[in-house]
């Protein structure tokens, strides 16, 4: 699957009110394709600079945060407990 196969409700910078806050500053292919088989509703991810962000440093994605947001609070909490991985 890429992308492209992805509902035009969900996806890059499509957000929701019920948010899980990673941890880390990307979110992979896999990853994108093991929650959308798993739900059903609209989610989707963005990501939030970090104060010290200097988009002028080769490692600038470094200094962010990907969040990945869900229309539904059930959706949020069964991917949180299933994904274990999210880069």
């Amino acid at each position: 699957m890429s992308l492209d196969d992805l509902p035009e409700d969900c996806g890059y910078n499509k957000v929701y009110k019920h948010q899980w806050k990673t941890g880390n500053y990307g979110i992979g292919l896999s990853t994108i394709n093991q929650i959308n088989a798993m739900i059903e509703g609209k989610w989707g991810w963005h990501f939030e600079p970090f104060p010290d962000m200097d988009y002028r440093s080769d490692t600038w994605y470094e200094k962010q945060e990907c969040i990945i947001s869900f229309e539904s609070r059930w959706d949020k909490y069964q991917t949180w407990l299933s994904v274990k991985e999210v880069n």
